[in-house]
């Protein structure tokens, strides 16, 4: 997704007619070489605003399994054939970008596949639809404390900074939209400008205009968010406003927990279980630590990681009984490992 990945091998921009006369070919002869996989080859392009007059790249989604059945380079291949040229092409994580032929020689369209598990597809694809509209969206469920990502609607788990779980709430698209405050129907009629997708934001029931400026912002989101021409239209745009909705956040997220447990009552099951694992992830550190481990072998730094890791797999499930062993037992134990472990690094470090 962006547009660059193969700006050497001529990628270009052209008109909204042609990159979706070129997006229509695609998914024909795309069909023509996924129709064996069935359900398992479900392909989906991502909407931008009707009324974008050019593009730099196109964006499909498609099932992961499509991948899984035929390797990347046996698809480009594939087509290359169909076309009758060879397509440049370059695989990035989940995406497949190619280079689709224009009619002028030595220029092509830059079509991003972006393969997608079949469970996360429908959010996936509402998520990325409309431009920046999921971004923009996300900041809203990141002040609940909450994340809002491609995957679905997310509770974080954390035990102060550290991030120890994380929940899903719901992978319905619609759903999220409207507890985080969103006009779910109107999001389905879909947009025709920028300015649609900017007063469908705004118009959000928990809108608050100081949650976009770069600034308020972390250093990762920052960067990212700068290169962003629809989130940066997005913030000049706030700023011609004369009147905009300001919901009054709360500094602390937690206060925002009982609201999602009441909209998703399923979601109390796991938030139970997950502080148990925690809980009891915690008893175990307490009596398993660096610090008790050196006090036993007299360990430190690198040769202390290894031998609690070697001990970690020594133990496997034992690891969860730790609590239930008194003081004197826990010891004895990291002993008669520790005697073990160096006995047999004796062995394998003997010359001979």
């Amino acid at each position: 997704m962006g547009g660059n990945a193969l700006s050497s091998s001529g990628a270009t921009r052209c008109s909204r007619d042609v990159a979706l006369q070129v997006l229509e070919d695609f998914l024909t002869r795309f069909a023509q070489i996924t129709d064996s996989l069935g359900n398992a080859a479900r392909v989906e392009p991502i909407a931008a605003y009707r009324e974008k007059p050019d593009f730099g790249d196109l964006d499909v989604l498609v099932d992961s399994r499509v991948f899984q059945s035929i390797p990347p380079q046996s698809i480009v291949e594939a087509l290359s054939a169909n076309y009758g040229k060879a397509l440049p092409w370059i695989k990035n994580g989940p995406v497949l970008s190619m280079g689709l032929p224009l009619s002028v020689e030595g220029q092509c369209l830059q079509l991003d596949l972006i393969g997608t598990p079949a469970a996360e597809f429908d959010f996936s694809l509402g998520y990325f639809s409309w431009n920046d509209m999921g971004n923009l969206v996300g900041r809203i469920a990141h002040k609940m404390g909450l994340k809002f990502g491609h995957d679905g609607l997310w509770l974080p788990m954390r035990d102060g900074t550290n991030l120890h779980d994380e929940l899903l709430i719901t992978r319905d698209f619609g759903r999220a939209l409207s507890f985080l405050g969103f006009d779910a129907t109107r999001w389905q009629q879909g947009f025709d400008s920028l300015d649609d997708i900017y007063q469908f934001v705004a118009c959000g029931e928990r809108f608050n205009p100081d949650l976009y400026p770069l600034e308020h912002r972390n250093h990762t989101a920052r960067v990212r968010d700068k290169k962003r021409p629809v989130y940066m239209g997005f913030l000049r745009w706030i700023e011609e406003q004369q009147t905009l909705n300001r919901y009054p956040w709360q500094q602390d997220k937690s206060v925002y927990l009982p609201e999602v447990m009441s909209a998703f009552p399923a979601l109390q099951a796991q938030y139970d279980q997950s502080l148990v694992r925690l809980a009891h992830s915690k008893a175990i550190r307490a009596c398993f630590n660096g610090e008790v481990v050196t006090e036993v072998t007299g360990l430190t730094g690198k040769a202390l990681g290894e031998f609690m890791a070697h001990f970690k797999r020594a133990q496997g499930d034992g690891m969860d009984n730790l609590p239930l062993l008194s003081t004197q037992q826990i010891r004895e134990l990291i002993s008669g490992e520790f005697h073990q472990y160096g006995t047999f690094a004796a062995k394998v470090s003997a010359p001979g």
